[in-house]
């Protein structure tokens, strides 16, 4: 945000959208073509990847044999299978057995012409759950009915405790969620609901396992809001066809973007910010007294702001922080947090060219808010995890008071202009591209290790940014991709500020 709001201010709104095209979606389109298939790659192919659990297997189109699964075509299965296509193998993309793809889909002809085949009724997936937990999960009673006549196990126990019976207490957002990432397609609620009802009475009868429900307390206005705002994220209206991609992706909920997803967040920003600019610019409006924004008065309204969105991190799975949106289009939750933090930095800017002395007092006492974050703010987000609400003010106050903290120890840390700082800064951008797939390749080799956790972790990180740095000297720096990613950089000598700021 402060960046940005230097080139609005130093060149204007058009070239400062200019250089953020250059500087970022045009990265970003690099990337896309680039860095995430070398990633997907990675993650299929990296030595120890099929010891992790997920097999090793060609990318590209769904073989003939996963096609005619999917369509409910038995007589594509058939002729699959006749052709020589493996029966018991697994499907490439979700890296699950054949035979719970079908369970999942709920075509009874095409299961039963796996099982005919060889396919085990009790195949287990990587997540270590059978065909039985993916038909019950999907409320498929003829499924159930026919895996429990192969001989498919209702007492067999998930990673986590689950059975197969529990498979059909998913509740409706997860459930959604999982179909959606799956692309598989359900009955609507009611009609599920009462096959899940049969599904538990048949596995019971089986297994002597309650068929309760768990009983939950009535719905507040912020669940409901939550629960009705995650449903229309899932909303199949958002499901499209990629191109390339032989699979259908959510345009707000895929993982399309995968980890480069924040640069088109900046896109998203950065269009934003020229947007508000131009209305500001139109009526007048004054920028805010510095001490509102380099004071600790600014708590009074950032905090505020990011809390809305704050309530809404968590809706598929509880965690500590703001979410990830790696679709084409950012979850808008998500996309108002970041705007909260780039309006400030925005603003922050402004206040410093009235008067660098203010913004100079911003994160001063550093010491303050890095304790009062660690020690308080952390261990309550951590406790209240669970709970949106309550947990939402922990976790806002954690991000602000590390953000300020983080820019008061900086600035302590390095006083004065520094080539080495000026150095890593450049380097950056480079090691954010592409950190993902060296440090995948680095776990890989070191997970079967006999060595601690922790240990691992900092050689994994400290060897990863040493081979980043090597490549972005090499290969990067001097070169056509170091003059689009940070524009010009001097080979020798100290290069001034001005001369920084004018190629950035």
């Amino acid at each position: 945000g402060f960046f940005t709001a230097m080139l609005w201010q130093r060149r204007g709104p058009w070239a400062m959208l200019a250089q953020r095209y250059k500087r970022v979606f045009v990265p970003l389109l690099l990337g896309f073509c680039t860095l995430l298939p070398f990633f997907d790659w990675v993650n299929k192919h990296a030595p120890g990847a099929a010891a992790a659990g997920a097999p090793t297997v060609p990318a590209g189109p769904p073989s003939p044999l996963t096609a005619a699964i999917r369509n409910k075509d038995a007589g594509g299965v058939a002729a699959a299978i006749a052709a020589g296509a493996d029966a018991t193998g697994i499907d490439t993309e979700f890296r699950i057995p054949l035979i719970t793809l079908a369970a999942l889909v709920g075509d009874v002809d095409v299961t039963r012409a796996l099982i005919d085949a060889g396919a085990d009724p009790n195949a287990l997936g990587s997540d270590s759950r059978t065909p039985l937990h993916a038909a019950a999960f999907a409320g498929h009673l003829p499924i159930v009915q026919l895996l429990l006549e192969a001989d498919a196990d209702p007492a067999k126990r998930g990673p986590d405790g689950g059975s197969p019976l529990d498979s059909t207490k998913a509740d409706a957002g997860t459930t959604a969620f999982i179909a959606g990432l799956l692309r598989i397609e359900l009955a609507p609620p009611n009609t599920l609901a009462s096959d899940r009802d049969a599904i538990r009475a048949l596995l019971a009868s089986r297994t002597g396992e309650s068929t309760a429900m768990p009983v939950l307390p009535p719905a507040d206005f912020l669940t409901r809001a939550r629960n009705a705002y995650r449903d229309w994220l899932l909303s199949p209206k958002f499901v499209v066809a990629m191109p390339l991609d032989p699979s259908a992706q959510s345009l707000l909920t895929g993982m399309t973007l995968n980890y480069l997803w924040f640069l088109m967040f900046l896109c998203w920003l950065a269009v934003g910010f020229a947007a508000v600019a131009a209305l500001a610019t139109r009526l007048g409006l004054p920028a805010p007294p510095s001490w509102l924004v380099t004071s600790p008065a600014a708590l009074l309204w950032t905090v505020p702001l990011t809390l809305l969105p704050q309530v809404f991190m968590g809706l598929f799975a509880p965690g500590f922080g703001p979410d990830t949106s790696a679709g084409l289009l950012p979850q808008p939750h998500l996309l108002a947090y970041y705007a909260v933090f780039f309006g400030y930095g925005a603003l922050l800017f402004l206040a410093e060219h009235r008067s660098s002395n203010d913004v100079e007092s911003v994160g001063r006492r550093w010491l303050v808010p890095l304790l009062i974050s660690i020690f308080i703010c952390f261990p309550v987000g951590l406790a209240t995890i669970q709970f949106p609400a309550a947990g939402a003010l922990a976790q806002v106050l954690y991000a602000w008071l590390m953000s300020f903290a983080a820019i008061g120890f900086f600035r302590w840390l390095v006083p004065a202009e520094s080539r080495m700082w000026r150095y890593l800064s450049d380097s950056a951008y480079w090691l954010y591209l592409a950190h993902m797939p060296v440090v995948i390749l680095l776990q890989q080799y070191s997970r079967g290790w006999p060595l601690s956790g922790t240990f691992k972790f900092l050689l994994v990180t400290t060897l990863a940014t040493a081979i980043l740095l090597v490549s972005y000297q090499l290969l990067v720096r001097h070169t056509p991709l170091g003059l689009l990613l940070n524009g010009p950089r001097p080979r020798h000598g100290r290069a001034s500020r001005a001369a920084i700021r004018s190629v950035s």
